[in-house]
């Protein structure tokens, strides 16, 4: 027997306006595109000799350096991919409201 919860929520884009189900698109491109550059950038720290990507003036604290980065990175991608999730949302809908418009005609 399998267990389930269904609810409705609202979900705000804030300061976002959109006109087309296409500039929707992009911007989920757009923010996939900077994710995985984000993805990358963590990539590369973990494969790099610390020595050679730390500044000047942080060679006495490395990792600390390292650490702080990556937590930028991870902060920032998460809530991209938060922004990619509710965009891929809203594009549901107005695909859900397409189809609904064209069985009414």
């Amino acid at each position: 027997m399998g267990w389930e919860i269904e609810f409705k929520t609202n979900i705000y884009l804030s300061k976002q306006e959109y006109k087309t189900k296409r500039e929707v698109q992009d911007k989920i491109d757009e923010l996939n595109d900077d994710i995985d550059s984000y993805k990358n950038q963590i990539k590369m720290f973990a494969s790099s000799n610390p020595k050679d990507i730390i500044p000047d003036d942080w060679k006495d604290e490395p990792i600390r350096w390292i650490n702080d980065q990556t937590e930028e990175l991870f902060s920032l991608m998460n809530g991209y991919i938060i922004d990619v999730y509710k965009l891929e949302l809203y594009l549901d809908f107005l695909t859900e409201q397409d189809e609904s418009e064209n069985n009414e005609q």
